[in-house]
């Protein structure tokens, strides 16, 4: 039949290039996809647990419950690369998604996380 069995407690994101990432949230955070049948998991290099997540581009955006970003991205092996961008900077605010926030000249101004 049509599409990809999904492991218990996982979510999935859609990135533009089509791949779908596979993530669990919480103490046993995860992330996954699926190349040519068999699932390909990330190496666990992050931070904490994964408390939410986006995708932006061909990258899944993630932050950590210690606030830090990071993105996976499929590299030419078909393999699950990592990378760190930042933290979470002390005046910014979370709205979800993937969504910060922070006071620009008494104004409040939203962006992206792929908007770095």
């Amino acid at each position: 039949g049509r599409g990809t069995e999904i492991e218990e407690d996982f979510y999935a994101k859609q990135a533009s290039n089509g791949t779908v990432f596979y993530m669990k949230y919480g103490k046993e955070s995860s992330i996954y996809f699926v190349y040519n049948g068999q699932k390909v998991r990330a190496i666990k290099s992050w931070d904490g647990e994964i408390g939410q997540c986006e995708c932006f581009g061909d990258a899944l955006y993630f932050m950590t419950g210690e606030r830090k970003i990071y993105t996976a991205t499929i590299n030419p092996h078909n393999e699950i690369h990592i990378t760190f961008i930042r933290e979470l900077e002390k005046d910014e605010s979370c709205y979800g998604y993937m969504l910060f926030g922070r006071n620009q000249d008494g104004k409040e101004v939203v962006y992206r996380a792929c908007d770095d």
